[in-house]
């Protein structure tokens, strides 16, 4: 029998996409009324359905991501691909969670499942109106100052390990270029562990000027995820 003492929980062919609800960003992102939301960047954003439910509620949201040169069909079949990885590292990892929020590894896969369909159902329309964009950090097509808020959810620190301190530091002042603010959730890294990168990216950008600050976020799935990264560009 082979030895998997060393092995990761989650043993992943890299980025996966692997997308939420917009109730989901809400609570990492600590979003109040969302009708107050100005432009707002979704980066990394996968077959995540929040630009598409914010477009249900004519809110101004574009996603970003190398996987939209895929058509839809494409980023479904990676997504089933991801399925039985995730669900094994949910089961070898359950006690790294908080399972109030979600119940149950099954429930997970649902809202997984529910966002893939909402999305999928948007992608061609949206992405001819440009609310989706083939983009990838840590350079954007985007003007400066284009959007007022732009959001990272599971990108930056959860795959440290294979995204370095440099493409980081230089995706986050990216970020604040096309954006008055950036909001980043989580900030532990797929073994449940805080990013390594996360003290010298703050300090980097502090010395630029920029705000940088870490904030509770009504939400926990990840034990001890529990904040989210806020910068604010000066």
């Amino acid at each position: 029998m082979p030895d998997t003492r060393d092995k990761p929980a989650f043993d992943l062919p890299g980025i996966v996409p692997w997308g939420r609800r917009f109730s989901e960003y809400a609570a990492f992102f600590g979003i109040g009324d969302p009708r107050e939301l100005g432009p707002v960047l979704d980066i990394g954003a996968g077959p995540s359905s929040f630009a598409a439910e914010a477009h249900a509620l004519h809110l101004p949201v574009v996603a970003a991501d190398p996987l939209y040169g895929l058509p839809a069909e494409d980023i479904t079949h990676r997504f089933e691909e991801t399925v039985g990885a995730m669900r094994a590292g949910l089961r070898r990892a359950a006690y790294r969670f908080n399972w109030a929020h979600y119940g149950s590894e099954e429930n997970v896969l649902r809202l997984r499942r529910e966002a893939l369909a909402l999305f999928a159902a948007d992608y061609e329309t949206g992405k001819r109106d440009g609310r989706y964009v083939e983009a990838a950090l840590p350079v954007l097509p985007f003007p400066d100052g284009a959007f007022s808020l732009a959001l990272v959810s599971h990108l930056l620190f959860l795959y440290g390990d294979r995204l370095d301190f440099r493409f980081h530091v230089a995706s986050l002042k990216e970020l604040l270029r096309v954006a008055e603010e950036v909001r980043v959730f989580p900030l532990l890294n797929l073994d449940g562990l805080p990013s390594s990168h996360l003290p010298g990216a703050m300090k980097a950008l502090r010395a630029e000027g920029h705000e940088a600050e870490l904030v509770e976020v009504p939400f926990e799935f990840q034990r001890g995820a529990t904040r989210m990264l806020r910068l604010r560009r000066r």
